[in-house]
């Protein structure tokens, strides 16, 4: 990043080669973000620079949450489905038959992953049993609820501070603050469609 943009002010670039992002976090991703609000602000004196810099970060926080969210959710799609072919199974009623039961949805479970081809006969057994078509996704929201309603807090609480700083740059600066107020809900936006896509 130092090399492509020389008009960057110096502290900018140190910032911009080594933002602060988890192992698993793209620094092209990061980057991404902080060029599309640059492009709405055109910064020219290096505070405004870093006005977006701050604002990317801010940004990139409440994303890094959405995606904790989608993550969560995500991850309690097998315990979701196994939970639900429990239940259908004809035994599951019957005294002793808890491991026959559990040993059977998780073969079921395992072939559904492995085999997206296999879906729609596991499907039909669990609407069959009166189940929606979402049952899987309503199942893991609500194994994973627990988890995300911190997650929810975190993100109110980050969005909060994004407001709060863009409100204390208008004192400065309306017409910054408003160019950065745009991008960050369409950078949010853009990204809670894409997370969507991506957890269907």
């Amino acid at each position: 990043m130092s090399d492509d943009k020389p008009h960057y002010p110096e502290v900018l670039r140190d910032l911009l080669d080594t933002p602060q992002l988890l192992p698993d976090e793209n620094l092209e991703d990061f980057l991404e973000l902080y060029r599309s609000l640059e492009a709405y602000v055109k910064p020219k004196a290096s505070w405004d620079y870093l006005a977006v810099y701050q604002a990317t970060m801010l940004t990139f926080d409440i994303l890094r949450c959405h995606e904790m969210k989608i993550g969560v959710l995500r991850s309690h799609q097998r315990p979701a489905l196994e939970a639900l072919l429990r239940k259908i199974h004809v035994s599951a009623a019957t005294l002793g038959a808890e491991a026959l039961v559990k040993m059977e949805a998780n073969q079921l479970a395992s072939q559904w992953f492995a085999d997206p081809a296999s879906r729609p006969a596991i499907m039909k057994g669990i609407e069959g049993a009166g189940y929606p078509p979402n049952a899987v996704e309503v199942e893991a929201f609500q194994l994973a609820l627990p988890i995300l309603a911190p997650i929810e807090r975190l993100i109110v609480s980050a969005q909060k501070r994004l407001d709060q700083y863009l409100k204390e740059l208008e004192k400065s600066s309306k017409r910054r603050a408003e160019a950065l107020r745009l991008a960050t809900v369409k950078a949010i936006d853009a990204n809670a469609s894409a997370s969507v896509k991506k957890a269907s």
